[in-house]
């Protein structure tokens, strides 16, 4: 026979508290199986019928990790578990969340991309990095490096620093080469579908949706039942290959990691895929993996150090910019597929001229990636050649994509030049690769 005994624990904030307490007190005399909840601050037991588990048991074997237990009758309602849908904390979270992304879109901070000509983009896929990282709580990688710690501090309790340092480090190495062949890889299937921009636009939206999905899982908002929670079962499995004592396993772990269902990694997977290029895929994929190296050298350090109120709100200030990244990337998904132009009501008409029967039209693509001017009037009827003029780094606005023409071309540096037939009238949005600076092209 066997019986079910539920604890509150208190001290656990993500998947990786989950795993921690499962893997420990599974070990103890008589349990025949643990259920953790980081949401509900619970763990349940199955125990054979004559067991005997203390909360001082519990305590002792998980009191390295900050873990503390508190014994609840089953009958009882559970603490802990999430706050229910609150109006006036969403309204709050909204206005928040509007704010910054005011600010960050004023300050130019939202104009980035993945390509691998500007520095700022490069800094924002470092940022996205950095977030997932920390958001230990929606990066199932955070549960396995915890795991990869937990087994080397176990084994290795007589080690010097350097000694536990190591399978970290080898954690990370694999994780970043593994990250570059395998971002290779997707850069050259992406090359081979030659993506279109407008399902370069429809990816774009997919990983705007998959980011928005993820800040509003950080900042607990909504009840637990709308939200997306990665299989624990998956990150059990790849767990039980930390108990091998190979040197080569946490290099190995690190590789696979660009596998695991996160909603971060696979929105720069989706980049990736869209540049269509090995070259530049691998290195998004390397610069991404760099920005979680920080958090996942020091997570077992953060996850017990970080606790209580400081946690909680890092974890929703890092799902405000989750969720401003998402907004930013509907708005580029929408310039792709042509849905969205610059606003033109109060544009100054830029002036043309004539030179053998064309007209002639005069831009600036700026190091800044922005077009100047942004909004350029022809008359209906009469051929068009359109005069570029593209500063030495342009970012994403190297290519240059007009979606209702079906334009797609290539900006060099210097002088560049695109004949165009004569349109008719109406509006033609014009965007860069990624949608990130936008155009507008008026035909009177």
């Amino acid at each position: 026979m066997a019986k079910t005994i539920r604890f509150h624990v208190l001290g656990t904030n993500c998947a990786a508290c989950e795993i921690v307490l499962e893997r420990e007190l599974k070990a103890l005399p008589g349990v025949i199986s643990v259920n953790a909840s980081h949401q509900s601050g619970r763990v349940e037991f199955v125990v054979e019928d004559d067991a005997d588990v203390h909360v001082r048991d519990l305590d002792e074997r998980v009191a390295s990790y900050g873990y503390r237990f508190e014994g609840i009758d089953p009958s009882a309602s559970l603490p802990g578990i999430p706050k229910p849908f609150s109006w006036p904390r969403f309204g709050a979270t909204a206005v928040i969340v509007i704010a910054a992304y005011v600010l960050l879109k004023r300050t130019g901070l939202l104009a980035f991309s993945p390509a691998v000509e500007g520095a700022t983009s490069l800094g924002a896929v470092f940022l996205i990095g950095l977030v997932a990282a920390f958001s230990s709580c929606t990066a199932m990688v955070g549960g396995l490096v915890v795991a990869v710690s937990s087994a080397a501090a176990k084994k290795r309790e007589e080690s010097t620093f350097m000694q536990k340092l190591r399978p970290h480090l080898l954690f990370n190495v694999g994780r970043i080469v593994g990250f570059a062949a395998l971002g290779a890889l997707t850069g050259l299937v992406g090359s081979v579908l030659s993506l279109s921009s407008s399902l370069n636009g429809a990816l774009i939206l997919a990983i705007a949706v998959f980011m928005i999905g993820l800040g509003i899982n950080l900042l607990d908002v909504l009840p637990s039942s709308f939200k997306i929670h990665p299989p624990k079962a998956l990150s059990r499995h790849i767990v039980a290959l930390t108990e091998s004592t190979h040197p080569a396993v946490p290099f190995v772990l690190g590789t696979l990691t660009y596998f695991l269902p996160c909603g971060f990694t696979q929105s720069m997977q989706l980049y990736a895929l869209s540049t269509g290029s090995p070259s530049q895929a691998a290195f998004i994929m390397v610069v991404f993996a760099l920005g979680t190296m920080p958090a996942l050298l020091g997570i077992g350090a953060a996850t017990s150090a970080v606790r209580g109120k400081s946690l909680s709100y890092l974890t929703k200030a890092a799902g405000v910019i989750v969720v401003v990244l998402g907004i930013s990337n509907l708005q580029n998904g929408a310039a792709l597929l042509g849905w969205s132009s610059s606003s033109v009501g109060s544009a100054p008409e830029v002036p043309t001229f004539m030179e053998d029967g064309q007209q002639v039209l005069q831009m600036e693509v700026t190091s800044s990636a922005l077009y100047v001017p942004d909004v350029l009037s022809v008359a209906a009827g009469i051929p068009i050649k359109w005069e570029i003029n593209g500063a030495r780094q342009m970012g994403c606005a190297s290519t240059l994509v007009v979606p209702k023409l079906r334009i797609s071309v290539r900006l060099y540096p210097g002088y560049n030049e695109l004949v165009l037939d004569p349109l008719e009238p109406g509006t033609y949005p014009f965007t860069c690769s990624m949608g990130m600076t936008s155009g507008t092209l008026i035909v009177r």
